[in-house]
């Protein structure tokens, strides 16, 4: 595999330096040197400075006709690099936008104009002629071969160039890897009375690509390139404000994301034991989440939208297999045979592990949450068509998956206004942290630090969604049971103190989750009524207190208000279906005779006055 790098503006580093500072990154991270042999390196300052040039655009060889199926294999190996750059230390995996985007273009454009090397006409001249860019493009595709492997590397204008290149390319040439930096790609002036470069990215062409920046390189303005092309993914790293190509490709990181592609290591060696190893309860949740989402797409009527699912619940599932992979290269411990499997490319059969009392608390968060978070898809009712599906699979009858999806229906139907919360979308408390995620859920209970406070974590695989998510907030299986998952997930929300707000979203689940139980003859918590009319005497008192003073319909108030909504919705339910403690039931049943009886008495008395 041959490496194409794209100089920037200059005499186009006839000596090669930035060869030496990427040897210098590979060097210090243990790898061999790259001989100049294997680079490709055109330079084309001559076309740059040279007016009257008379060429043709390059034609465009990457003509797909649908490349749907191709965006989303791109998407799962741009995961896969986020997830190495995400571990190294001094790399922030999100753009950095901190100046608006008039002064923005000022300072790009004051830094084109201060930097001695950065000779404006030459990039006035590639970005606004159409024949010095035909000259240039083609110039660099006579150099290219026209098969084959390569890793493209763009500095600066040369990265202009570069994705200015891709869809030119040859169509025998693949793009192992595509890494820009120090790109002023997105910066306005670059593009006023142009045309925009690549219209259509190549997702099937590129494997990945990956743009660096300094926040203080006043070249890139400290943005990324994603808000102008959506191929791109955006790493922040801290080189002292420099901008050459030599310190940027002498960072570690960069160095190693260039290394992972020209000396791939071997993958993680997992071990399995000749003593069987025993799948822990927060690994069997992933296997059933997994499953679950299999078993959702199966359901999913439109094909487009089935397809689109698949693909990203396939990400979810790279996402796990890394972690089973990680945990297995620091602990050097064996691992279950389910899991071994999984890291094979090959999802388990499911254990029968789970009683039916714990099935249907499983079942339920799953029917109810998003499983492909952060992507939303519309999947209708899929969900409640799986869970048939899945009580099979656990080993219970069909109709159980049924009752479980009649039972929930009544309390989504009960407690809504509009008549019902979408199957399998994620409750959200009023706070904006999700009480169900997804990406497996039940993984653990957590909330970005600095965004909603202090992630309170517990248990299991902290699994990442693709982009970086942190997935799965309350664990299944104490989101039924002892109410330990309620206040964990409303500290995750306030960074503090339990809000009651949190509370009363994660009781429609406890609710759905007893009332199921009920319909099969399980035995259900009673406890959980003094829970729910505690909750409404905590919104209650603060409904009370706020209101003295804050204006009627303050957001606070109308947040709290929702929830009293909830809250109360939810007891009448209760004592609809007989959830409550059976002593208050009973009390229910024969205050409702009495009352009953005593109406009887007076229409009787009322009819024999009127008869009289």
């Amino acid at each position: 595999m041959r490496i194409v790098y794209m100089h920037g503006i200059g005499d186009g580093d006839p000596k090669m330096g930035w060869l030496d500072g990427l040897n210098r990154g590979l060097v210090q991270a243990g790898h061999p040197s790259v001989d100049p042999d294997r680079v490709i390196a055109p330079r084309y300052r001559s076309l740059l400075n040279t007016s009257g040039i008379s060429a043709k655009i390059p034609p465009v060889t990457y003509k797909p006709k649908d490349d749907a199926s191709g965006r989303r294999g791109f998407e799962r190996r741009q995961a896969k690099v986020q997830r190495k750059l995400v571990l190294e230390p001094g790399v922030r995996s999100f753009g950095f936008n901190r100046i608006p985007e008039g002064p923005l273009s000022v300072l790009q454009q004051a830094a084109i104009n201060a930097i001695p090397w950065y000779d404006l006409p030459q990039v006035k001249r590639y970005m606004q002629s159409e024949a010095t860019r035909g000259a240039i493009l083609q110039h660099i595709l006579d150099y290219l071969p026209t098969s084959g492997d390569i890793l493209l590397i763009g500095h600066s204008l040369g990265s202009v160039i570069a994705i200015d290149l891709l869809d030119n390319l040859h169509d025998g040439l693949h793009v192992r890897r595509f890494v820009t930096i120090g790109s002023p790609a997105s910066s306005r002036p670059l593009h006023e009375n142009s045309d925009r470069l690549l219209k259509k990215f190549p997702y099937e062409r590129v494997d990945d690509w990956t743009n660096f920046f300094d926040v203080r390189d006043v070249v890139t303005g400290g943005r990324g390139l994603a808000s102008t092309f959506p191929g791109a993914q955006d790493f922040a790293i801290d080189i002292g404000g420099q901008h050459g190509a030599d310190t940027y490709l002498g960072n570690a990181s960069i160095s190693g994301v260039i290394a992972d592609v020209l000396y791939p290591t071997k993958t993680v060696a997992l071990r399995e034991s000749g003593i069987a190893v025993r799948l822990g309860d927060s690994e069997a949740t992933v296997l059933l989440s997994l499953h679950f989402g299999r078993a959702v797409q199966r359901h999913i009527k439109d094909k487009n939208s089935a397809a689109r699912y698949a693909d990203a619940l396939g990400a979810q599932q790279d996402e796990v297999v890394t972690q089973i992979e990680s945990a297995a290269m620091a602990s050097n411990i064996a691992i279950a045979p389910e899991l071994f499997e999984l890291a094979q490319g090959t999802l388990p059969r499911l254990p029968h592990r789970w009683e039916l009392h714990e099935a249907v608390s499983e079942l339920v968060v799953l029917a109810m949450t998003n499983l492909i978070e952060p992507y939303e898809i519309n999947v209708d009712r899929a969900p409640k068509d799986a869970l048939a599906d899945m009580t099979v699979e656990l080993g219970f009858q069909r109709s159980t998956g049924t009752k479980i999806g009649v039972a929930i229906e009544d309390v989504q139907n009960y407690v809504s206004r509009k008549g019902g919360v979408p199957w399998g979308r994620v409750l959200t408390a009023a706070a904006g942290v999700a009480i169900v995620a997804a990406g497996p859920v039940g993984l653990l209970v957590a909330a970005p630090a600095g965004v909603f406070g202090a992630a309170a974590l517990t248990g299991g695989l902290a699994a990442l969604g693709p982009g970086g998510m942190v997935g799965g907030l309350a664990m299944l299986g104490g989101l039924a049971g002892t109410g330990a998952a309620v206040a964990t997930t409303a500290a995750t929300a306030s960074g503090g103190a339990a809000q009651p707000v949190s509370d009363s979203n994660t009781l429609v689940l406890r609710v759905a989750v007893e009332h199921a139980r009920k319909r099969l003859d399980l035995p259900y918590d009673e406890t959980l009524w003094y829970q729910i009319t505690d909750l409404e005497t905590q919104l209650s008192a603060r409904i009370n207190r706020l209101s003295v003073y804050s204006d009627p319909k303050s957001s606070a108030l109308e947040t709290l208000r929702v929830g009293q909504y909830t809250v109360t919705r939810l007891l009448a339910f209760m004592l609809d279906k007989g959830l409550g403690p059976k002593a208050l039931v009973a009390a229910e049943s024969e205050t409702d005779r009495l009352l009953e009886e005593e109406a009887r008495a007076i229409e009787t008395s009322a009819e024999r006055q009127r008869s009289s």
